[in-house]
Order: C-alpha cells, then sequence, then structure tokens
C-alpha cells in the first residue's frame, strides 16, 4: 500500500526509489512485530525505541534516494539540452566558417576587380603627367598627379585587404634572399621626395654604410617601410622627415649585428596611450581619423611582416604634437 500510494503520488517509479522503500517499509514491519511480540515491557520499550529511530532513518533515507533520482534526472535532462545545443552551435559554426569562406573569396575576386584598373588609370595619369602625351598646362599636370595618387591610395588598399585575408588564412608567403636594405631605403626615399615636396616637407636618408646586406623579402620589407614613410607624411603638416639605418653592436660572439631602421618625422605625435594601440588592427587615432583617410591596416601589416623575419617593430612619441619615431629591428640573417 505505502509503495503503490508513493508511486502513484510522487511518480517513483525508479527502481532504486522502491528498492529502498522495500527495505524500509520491511525493516519498519520488522521491528514492529518484533516489539508486539515481546515479553517483557522492558524490551517493548527498548523495541519502541528502535522502531522510532528507524522510523526516522528510514525517512530520512528514502527522502535521500529521491533526491538524488531527481538530481541524476535533471543532469540527464541538461546533458540531452547541451548535447542538442552543442549540435546546433557545431552547425552554426559550420554555417559561419562557410560564410567567412564565401566572404574572403568575394573579397578576393572584388579587391582583385578593382586592383586591375585603378593600375591602369594610374597609368595613364603617369604618362600624362611625364608628358608622354605631349605638353600639357600646369593645371592639367596637377590634376593628373592627383589622379595618380588616389590611385595609388585605392591600390594600397586593396593590397591591405588582400594581406589582410592571407594573415588570417595563414597564406602569407615570404621569399627569403640576399637584400641590400640600405640601397632599398634610400631608393624608397627617392620615390616618396616628390609627395614629400609636395607638402613641403624635407625627406632625407642618412645611413652609417653606403650597404647593408641582409636575408630577407625584398617585396614585404619594401612594404613595411613604404608604410611608415607614407604615415609620416601623412601625419606631418610642416618640418621634416628623416628615414635612417645603422647597424647595432651586439657583445655576443658568432653573432651578426641587426640593423636598425628609423623613421622620424615632426609631426602631429602620439599619445602614450595610442603608442600602445598604434600596431593593432583597424587602430586609428580619433582625433585625425576624419582629416587623414586610412583604414588601420597598414602599421598591424607591417608588425605582423616584421615579425616573420624575427624582427620587432614599434612607436615613440614624446606627445601629441611633438612628432613620432617608429623603430624596426631586423636580423642580418
Amino acid at each position: 500500500v505505502f509503495i503503490s500510494y508513493a508511486a502513484l503520488q510522487h511518480r517513483l517509479f525508479n527502481i532504486r526509489v522502491i528498492a529502498t522503500e522495500l527495505f524500509t517499509f520491511s525493516l519498519w514491519i520488522f521491528i514492529f512485530v518484533r516489539t508486539l511480540l515481546t515479553d517483557t515491557a522492558q524490551e517493548r520499550l527498548i523495541n519502541f525505541g528502535l522502531l522510532g529511530f528507524v522510523v526516522v532513518f528510514g525517512i530520512l533515507l528514502i527522502r535521500s534516494v529521491i533526491k538524488e533520482v531527481e538530481q541524476r534526472e535533471r543532469l540527464e535532462k541538461l546533458t540531452g539540452e547541451l548535447t542538442v545545443a552543442k549540435l546546433g552551435l557545431e552547425a552554426a559554426n559550420a554555417r559561419l566558417r562557410e560564410l567567412d569562406q564565401l566572404k574572403s573569396e568575394f573579397l578576393s575576386f572584388a579587391s582583385h576587380q578593382v586592383k586591375t584598373p585603378m593600375a591602369v588609370v594610374k597609368g595613364f595619369a603617369q604618362l600624362i603627367y611625364d608628358g608622354t602625351y605631349g605638353s600639357v598646362s600646369p593645371q592639367v599636370k596637377e590634376t593628373a598627379h592627383k589622379i595618380k595618387d588616389s590611385a595609388d591610395r585605392m591600390i594600397a588598399l586593396v593590397n591591405n585587404l588582400l594581406d589582410l585575408r592571407k594573415i588570417d588564412e595563414g597564406k602569407m608567403e615570404y621569399k627569403f634572399e640576399d637584400l641590400d636594405i640600405a640601397g632599398l631605403i634610400k631608393s624608397m626615399v627617392e620615390e616618396f621626395k616628390t609627395l614629400a615636396n609636395a607638402k613641403g616637407l624635407e625627406l632625407k636618408f642618412v645611413s652609417d654604410k653606403p650597404s647593408i646586406k641582409i636575408k630577407a623579402d625584398s617585396e614585404k620589407i619594401r612594404q613595411v617601410i613604404q608604410n611608415l614613410i607614407d604615415n609620416a607624411i601623412k601625419y606631418t603638416d610642416k618640418g621634416s622627415i628623416k628615414v635612417s639605418i645603422k647597424e647595432e653592436s651586439i657583445s655576443k660572439p658568432q653573432t651578426l649585428n641587426p640593423i636598425l631602421i628609423t623613421v622620424s618625422d615632426t609631426g602631429r605625435g602620439m599619445s602614450k596611450e595610442m603608442q600602445k594601440q598604434a600596431f593593432e588592427r583597424f587602430t586609428r587615432d580619433e582625433s585625425v581619423k576624419k582629416e587623414i583617410q586610412g583604414t588601420g591596416l597598414g602599421l598591424y601589416i607591417a608588425k605582423i611582416i616584421t615579425e616573420a623575419h624575427h624582427g620587432e617593430i614599434w612607436a615613440e612619441s614624446d606627445g601629441e604634437g611633438k612628432g613620432s619615431r617608429f623603430y624596426v629591428r631586423l636580423s642580418k640573417q
């Protein structure tokens, strides 16, 4: 009767609960019958006390087993829900990976489609500026130069987006070879002098040696230095920009001295906070974001390339309005 009542009232059909109840009720009945059959009053009193203790103990035991069963049932239910959620999350992640792949493919396709015509536009603008099609008025020449600069910025943006995709997919490739880093930087400074002169800036190059050889990917290192010089010109309204390279002396034997490349300017400078964030992805100075165009990817990509060459890159500034200094340290090996 007790088992039937418990099963119907509390849905205690679990075999562990039923077994516990059978054991407890049997023990109660046994002690109760033993009490009735006792001859002496003293033994009957002892048996009644034992019966009371066993009843309390049995109730607590049954409740404990019921609680354990309920917890296990809740745990099984929760496990089932978690399994369903996990399957849903895995499906969502697979879909996100698929969408991310589609996004990357579309970005690559769109970038290439933009890059090719922009290169053609740049080429024609350069021909007009150089006078290949004949002499033109100063206004036309200036317009052609602006078209070329705009095309250069667009091509640089596309290259940054393509490089970002390669970095995210781990497909950035490097071709290490002998490189005269001093000669490379000197030629780049000469290329940027036209842009610097247009803003009334002095751009100069200093090297303690005419030739310094290292093992590096020339195109990737060119991209790093180009980004630093271009940024210096962008963020300098008046004054000068100095690009220098030198060998650093170290005391370790049988170790090639590293080289240090410095791009310093007299421009807008940076706050302490910005110096720490300058090389993060999509990071730009909020105070000049509307004035100076950019993606916030150039320094991030420069950092990735430098680290791939086992080097380091960092920025320093004495504060806003006091210029900036960007350093790149590379190993000769």
